[in-house]
């Protein structure tokens, strides 16, 4: 009994702190939505910040929160054709959105944080390397100018091109990402999502898997609706991992979409695995640790 006791006490007074340094760049878009009443409006991100307020993430020693700076129209042309330019077809919430992911990958490479997690809106990963319009809620793809910012401001140091994975976990097909980084063989792009015969934008089958410069780094894998989250994690360990291994990214980013998650109306499925809306920048070197 003195035993037990002793473990409660001393479990009760062990500090929480993070393994590793956590940056959180917050930003809800308080001026962009559908509509009053669509799933993608600014209730959205700011009842997931009051969730967060609510369990005490930002009293925890090693997460600090940051606000994001405004892209400019220049950043987002280094991954978009902008139809007929970028300030026709991104607002001052794309910018900051965009600005949020620039920021993450600033704290990580600056090393002020080990990791960054950008949780930001509006969306982006639905914009292709062409935007003259909304493509599922997306205008401007918001891990692809975070990608384009690295490789401008942190080359390696050994001259070679950054190999930076993206892994894609939205519910949705990433075809934005994937149409943008199609012939890169310097960026690897795997996408989990809802097979594309039940769900927007019916793409992301097996065989896109990349142009001729840069086949196999596209990678897909759809699951059918209705994948537990054991399934999802199968996934994760016996193909997303072994491919990481093989790749070996400098970075890793996770574009991570929130409408995996049961109470999102447009997703068709059950349960399809944890998420948020955002993208989380980090080394390469910590992926095993998720």
């Amino acid at each position: 009994m003195k035993n037990c006791q002793k473990m409660m006490a001393d479990t009760a007074l062990a500090p929480l702190a993070a393994d590793r340094r956590l940056g959180v760049v917050f930003f809800p878009a308080f001026d962009w939505a559908i509509s009053e009443t669509h799933p993608e409006r600014e209730e959205r991100l700011l009842y997931t910040r009051d969730q967060l307020l609510e369990e005490g993430l930002f009293d925890i020693p090693g997460i600090t929160e940051y606000r994001p700076a405004f892209a400019t129209h220049a950043q987002l042309e280094r991954a978009h054709f902008c139809l007929p330019s970028a300030a026709a077809v991104s607002t001052d919430s794309h910018l900051a959105s965009a600005g949020g992911a620039i920021r993450a990958a600033q704290l990580v490479f600056e090393g002020r944080e080990q990791r960054a997690f950008a949780l930001v809106r509006p969306p982006g990963h639905h914009a292709m390397r062409v935007v003259h319009g909304n493509r599922g809620f997306c205008n401007i793809n918001n891990e692809a100018v975070m990608v384009e910012y690295i490789r401008d401001h942190y080359p390696s140091p050994d001259g070679r091109p950054l190999r930076i994975a993206i892994v894609d976990t939205d519910v949705h097909h990433g075809d934005g990402s994937q149409d943008i980084f199609w012939n890169d063989p310097h960026t690897l792009f795997i996408s989990l999502h809802q097979d594309g015969h039940t769900l927007y934008p019916g793409s992301g089958f097996l065989p896109e898997c990349g142009g001729p410069g840069a086949l196999g780094r596209t990678v897909n894998i759809p699951l059918p609706p209705g994948t537990s989250d054991e399934g999802y994690l199968y996934a994760i360990e016996h193909a997303v991992l072994p491919i990481l291994e093989d790749f070996k990214p400098d970075l890793i980013i996770n574009s991570a979409g929130q409408d995996n998650q049961l109470y999102r109306p447009p997703g068709q499925h059950e349960a399809f695995g944890p998420g948020l809306c955002g993208a989380q920048c980090r080394p390469a070197a910590q992926h095993s640790g998720a």
